[in-house]
C-alpha cells in the first residue's frame, strides 16, 4: 500500500481481541493437559484428553497461544517457555498473565480509560472499542453484556481491574 508520497506504508497493526467464550478454567486445563502429555501434542489428542469437541477446543487453544503460553505448529501443541513457568504455578495463575492481558483488548482499552477517568462503566468500553470496530455482538445490550462478563472474569480474576459499588470498574490495588 503506497501513501501519497509514493511510499510504501506498514500495514495496520492486527489487533488482539480475547475471545468472548473463554475462561481461564479452560485455559488453565488447557495448559495442565498439554504440559502433563509431554512435549507435543496434537490438538486431536488435546481436545481428546479434555473432552471437547474439537470446534469447543479451537477458540480455547487461540486464547492461549494469545497470551503466550501454548504454540500450535502443523497440528502440534507445545508450551512455551512461559507456558511450562505457568504450569508450575500453583496459586494465583492468572495473576502472571497480568502483562499479557494489559496488550489485549478490551482489557487495553478498559484500563486505558479507568487510567483518564479514575472509573469506568462496561458502556463505556463498549462505545469506545465499537468506535475501534471492536464488537461481540451486533446487538448493542447482548455485547455489553458479554464485554462485563470478560472484563470481571479475567481483568478482576488477573488483578487489572476492580470493580465498585457503583458497578463501574478502576484499576487493580
Amino acid at each position: 500500500m503506497a501513501d501519497r508520497k509514493g511510499q510504501t506504508a506498514d500495514p495496520p497493526k492486527k489487533v488482539q481481541v480475547m475471545p468472548g467464550n473463554v475462561r481461564a478454567g479452560q485455559v488453565i486445563s488447557l495448559v495442565e493437559v498439554t504440559g502433563g502429555l509431554g512435549s507435543k501434542i496434537t490438538a486431536a489428542r488435546l481436545a481428546d484428553e479434555l473432552g471437547a469437541d474439537i470446534a469447543v477446543l479451537i477458540p480455547i487453544l487461540d486464547t492461549a497461544e494469545l497470551l503466550g503460553l501454548v504454540k500450535a505448529e502443523k497440528g502440534e501443541i507445545t508450551l512455551t517457555d512461559f507456558g511450562q513457568k505457568f504450569q508450575k504455578t500453583t496459586r494465583e495463575k492468572v495473576r502472571l498473565l497480568t502483562d499479557q492481558l494489559a496488550k489485549i483488548e478490551p482489557f487495553k482499552t478498559a484500563i486505558d480509560l479507568a487510567t483518564r477517568k479514575g472509573s469506568v462503566s462496561t458502556e463505556e468500553v463498549a462505545t469506545r472499542l465499537s468506535e475501534k470496530g471492536i464488537e461481540w455482538y451486533h446487538e448493542p445490550d447482548l455485547n455489553i453484556e458479554l464485554l462485563r462478563t470478560i472484563l470481571i472474569h479475567w481483568a478482576i480474576y488477573g488483578g487489572l481491574l476492580t470493580y465498585n459499588k457503583e458497578g463501574r470498574f478502576e484499576l487493580g490495588k
